[in-house]
């Protein structure tokens, strides 16, 4: 039997590229039909969320609580605070707008795993999203020098974002992590093909992107992204034979 393996590539907040396509993934095949997820960056909301079965409760939140100044300030960098409030947004993930169904997560049928460097040896390495507390693996995940610098730990590592690890360590170490797959989709929430994701056959990925920048909050400019994840899922879909 085929293992199959689902990526999602994050990307600040062209992540909400990846709700739109995960929507539309979800009515397709379901939280249960891959064997893994994958996630790097942002991601791992969405990864979350989708495994739980609430990609629309991520919906709403990328088009009620993140835009503005909600998530992003670059005025926070003047007050001591974080530019990229991952604390608000995982304190929203606990609360009633937006509350993620943990114990739906961890039993849900597929693996889950997120990509991140550690920060002492600067390697990449894998952390399970089921066997560690999941908010602290979130911000570990996107944990950005300048932009979140507080130090996050798992299991007494520190981790950051996978940027830390140098480009050609991190695609070869998620290329050989894939290796392990007999089908992987990847969704990209980058325009132009992202390098680490060369020569994959199966890669959903903008045609177009209405965010300006990585740290774009425009709300119509959120759900008009959202919206090109559903449009380019369902044609790329449409188009390819996938599992």
């Amino acid at each position: 039997m085929a293992k199959r393996a689902l990526m999602l590539n994050g990307g600040t907040m062209r992540g909400a590229f990846l709700v739109g396509a995960l929507k539309v993934i979800h009515e397709k095949f379901g939280q249960d039909y891959f064997d893994v997820i994958f996630s790097t960056s942002v991601g791992v909301f969405e990864q979350a969320f989708f495994a739980s079965g609430q990609i629309y409760f991520m919906e709403n939140t990328w088009k009620d609580y993140v835009h503005g100044r909600q998530l992003i300030n670059p005025h926070n960098l003047f007050k001591g605070k974080p530019i990229l409030d991952l604390d608000y947004l995982v304190d929203l993930f606990q609360s009633e707008k937006s509350m993620l169904d943990i114990e739906a997560m961890k039993k849900s049928k597929p693996k889950l795993f997120t990509f991140a460097s550690n920060y002492e040896t600067k390697q990449p390495e894998l952390i399970d999203l089921k066997e560690n507390p999941i908010f602290d693996v979130m911000k570990a995940t996107c944990a950005l020098p300048y932009v979140y610098p507080k130090k996050v730990f798992v299991n007494n590592k520190r981790y950051v974002d996978g940027f830390l690890s140098s480009p050609p360590v991190f695609k070869k170490f998620i290329h050989d992590t894939l290796s392990n797959y007999d089908e992987v989709l990847v969704v990209s929430s980058h325009k132009t093909r992202d390098d680490r994701f060369s020569g994959m056959k199966f890669v959903i990925e903008p045609k177009k992107l209405p965010l300006k920048r990585p740290f774009d909050t425009n709300r119509e400019r959120i759900i008009e992204t959202i919206k090109q994840g559903e449009v380019d899922t369902m044609e790329f879909l449409a188009n390819n034979t996938f599992l």
